[in-house]
C-alpha cells in the first residue's frame, strides 16, 4: 500500500470484506441499510462470542459513497480474546499489524484455546441456523409482495428492516471475516515456501470440487431450463428479446412453469444486489432470458466434477511439516464458511429486495404530496430520513429542503462515480495497494472481451466476462462465459469459489487497469500468472 502513514492509533477501514455485498458507490439509501445492519450484525457476532465489545466504538464509515468496516476492531478484539494475530498490511514498505499482539502464555494460552473454541462453535451454530433464518427471510419477502401498502403497513414494515436483516448480516461477517483470518493462516504457513499468489492458487485448487453453494445452483437451474427451451417456437420467442410480459407470452406450459420455478427461487436476486435501487431478477428479467437465450443457443453443459485430492496433496506438500497436519481441517473450515457465506447472502437477498418494495411503497405515500418528484429519487434518502418521511417529521413544511437533497446527492453520486476509491484508509488516509491483479481460478482463456449485463447483447458465449466486482448475479454468465476479470473482489468471494467448479479462470483486483480494457477485444486470462493482457 502506498499514501499512508502509519501510526499507532490510527483505525484501519477497508471495504474488501464488504465487496461481495456493497461493492462501488452506492446510494444514501442502499448504503444506510448496509451500514446499520453491518453495526448489529458486528455487535451481534461478538456478543453471541461473549467479548463483549464496547458499544461506542464506530463500526462502520462512508467515504466517497463506499462503505467501510473498521478493522482495527476486528483484530483487537481477536487478539485480547482469542489470541489470533492480527492482520498485518504492508504500508510504505513497512508492515503495520492492526492490532497490538503478544504470543500468550501458558496459562493465557488455554483461556484464548477456549475462546478460539467458541469461534469454531458459533460457525458451526450460525451453518446450521441458515434454514431457518433463510426461511424466516423469504417469508418476509413474500408477505412484501402481498401487501396492499396502506400507510399501517408501511409504518409496520419500516420497522421490521433491520431485525429481518441482522441475523443475515451476522452470518455473512461471521463467515467472511474467519474466511481471512484462515486463508491468512494458510498463507503464513505456505511463507518462504511460495509466493503469496503462488499460495492462493495452491488453496484455491485444493477447492476446485465445492459443492452446494447458492451461485452454483443458480448456474445449473439455468442449464436445465434448456430442456423445456429447445422447440422453435420458444427459441424464436427467446430472439425477440421482448421479455417484459414473458408470463403471457412464453410459448409453453411446461417452459412457463419452470421459468416460473427459477423465478419463485432466484428472482429475488439482482446484479449488484446490494444496490437496492436496483430491480430484482424477477422485476427485470432481460439478463436472465438473455442469458437463457445464449445457453439454448450453444448447449452448455455442467461442468465435469474434478475430485481435488491431488490438489490437496500439493497444498500439504507446501506446508512446513510442522503445521501440516492442520492443513487438511482448515480447508475443511473454508469449506464450511464458504458454504456460510453463499447461503447468508442469500438469505440477505430476500431481505434486500422486500426492503426495496417498502422503499417503492414509501416512495409512492411521499409522490401524493410532491415531497418526491420521481418513484426512484427515494433511494437518495437514508433510511432514517424515509422513516421521518413515513411518520410526517420531515413532512411538506420542509418540500424545499427535501427537494433539494435529492437533488444534492445526485449530483454528489455522479462526482463519486468518477472517482477511484482506495481498499483501505489508515484513518482519514487513503491506502492505495502498490499490487493489483490476484490469481481466484486457475487456468488460461482467451475470447472477446465482454462487460456482460451493461449491454443488451444477449450472453457472453466463449467470452472473458469483466465486471467492477464479482458478486453472486454473475453466476448467470458461468455456463457461458470461458473466464473472468473485476477491477475489485478478492479470491474470496462467493462467485468466485462459484467459479472454481466451473473450472473458469478468474483475475480480480485489477484495480485501475480494468477501464483500459478495450470492449469486444481478443483478450487472454492466464490466472496462473495474474495477468490479463489484450
Amino acid at each position: 500500500m502506498t499514501n499512508a502513514a502509519p501510526g499507532e492509533v490510527q483505525t484501519v477501514w477497508s471495504n474488501v470484506s464488504l465487496q461481495p455485498v456493497g461493492a462501488g458507490v452506492l446510494t444514501p439509501f442502499s448504503a444506510s441499510v448496509l451500514t446499520e445492519l453491518c453495526r448489529r450484525a458486528w455487535y451481534a457476532y461478538y456478543d453471541r462470542l461473549g467479548f463483549h465489545p464496547t458499544p461506542r466504538a464506530h463500526v462502520v464509515r462512508h467515504h466517497r459513497g463506499r462503505v467501510y468496516l473498521n478493522r482495527t476492531l476486528f483484530a483487537q478484539l481477536d487478539a485480547e480474546q482469542a489470541g489470533l494475530p492480527p492482520f498485518t498490511l504492508r504500508l510504505n514498505g513497512e508492515l503495520f499489524p492492526l492490532a497490538a499482539w503478544e504470543k500468550p502464555g501458558l496459562l493465557a494460552g488455554f483461556k484464548q484455546g477456549r475462546a478460539r473454541k467458541r469461534i469454531d462453535d458459533l460457525l458451526l451454530a450460525l451453518d446450521g441456523e441458515i434454514p431457518a433464518l433463510t426461511s424466516k427471510a423469504r417469508n418476509w419477502y413474500i408477505k412484501t409482495q402481498e401487501l396492499r401498502w396502506t400507510q399501517a403497513e408501511v409504518l409496520q414494515v419500516m420497522e421490521e428492516i433491520e431485525r429481518m436483516g441482522t441475523d443475515a448480516m451476522t452470518a455473512f461477517l461471521a463467515a467472511r471475516h474467519n474466511l481471512e483470518t484462515v486463508y491468512r493462516r494458510l498463507l503464513s504457513d505456505l511463507e518462504g515456501q511460495v509466493t503469496e499468489a503462488q499460495g492462493l492458487l495452491l488453496i484455491n485448487n485444493a477447492l476446485c470440487d465445492m459443492q452446494g453453494l447458492v451461485e452454483t445452483d443458480i448456474a445449473g437451474a439455468l442449464v436445465q431450463l434448456i430442456d423445456v427451451m429447445r422447440d422453435e417456437e420458444q427459441l424464436a420467442w427467446l430472439k425477440t428479446g421482448d421479455y417484459a410480459e414473458w408470463h403471457k407470452t412464453l410459448p409453453g406450459k411446461q417452459a412457463t412453469n419452470r421459468a416460473n420455478a427459477f423465478m419463485d427461487l432466484y428472482g429475488h436476486r439482482a446484479l449488484h444486489e446490494c444496490e437496492i435501487a436496483r430491480p430484482r431478477w424477477v422485476e427485470d428479467s432481460d439478463i436472465v432470458f438473455r442469458s437463457l437465450t445464449t445457453c439454448v443457443v450453444h448447449h452448455p453443459k455442467p461442468p465435469a466434477k474434478l475430485p481435488a485430492g491431488n490438489s490437496l496433496q500439493k497444498l500439504l506438500d507446501g506446508l512446513d511439516p510442522q503445521t501440516r497436519k492442520q492443513g487438511q481441517p482448515l480447508i475443511q473450515q473454508i469449506r464450511q464458511l464458504y458454504h456460510l457465506q453463499s447461503h447468508a447472502l442469500h438469505a440477505l437477498a430476500y431481505v434486500w429486495a422486500g426492503t426495496r418494495r417498502w422503499a417503492l411503497a414509501a416512495a409512492h405515500e411521499a409522490m401524493v404530496d410532491g415531497r418526491l418528484r420521481a418513484r426512484d429519487d427515494v433511494f437518495y434518502y437514508e433510511l432514517e430520513e424515509i422513516k421521518e418521511m413515513m411518520t410526517g417529521e420531515w413532512n411538506i413544511s420542509s418540500l424545499d429542503e427535501i427537494l433539494a437533497v435529492a437533488e444534492e446527492r445526485k449530483a454528489t453520486m455522479t462526482a463519486w462515480q468518477a472517482e477511484t476509491a482506495p481498499a483501505v484508509l489508515v484513518g482519514d488516509q487513503e491506502a492505495h495497494p502498490t499490487q493489483t491483479a490476484l490469481p481466484a481460478v486457475a487456468g488460461r482463456a482467451t475470447g472477446p472481451f465482454r462487460r456482460w449485463g451493461l449491454s443488451k447483447k444477449n450472453g457472453c458465449h466463449h467470452a472473458i466476462v469483466g465486471a467492477e466486482a464479482l458478486d453472486s448475479g454473475w453466476a448467470l454468465a458461468l455456463p457461458q462465459a470461458d473466464g473472468f476479470v473485476a477491477a475489485g473482489g478478492t479470491p474470496l468471494d462467493p462467485f468466485v469459489a462459484a467459479a472454481r467448479a466451473w473450472h473458469h479462470p478468474v483475475v480480480v483486483g485489477l484495480g485501475s487497469a480494468y477501464a483500459d480494457l478495450v470492449e469486444g477485444a481478443m483478450t487472454t486470462v492466464d490466472a496462473d500468472a495474474a495477468v490479463v493482457s489484450q
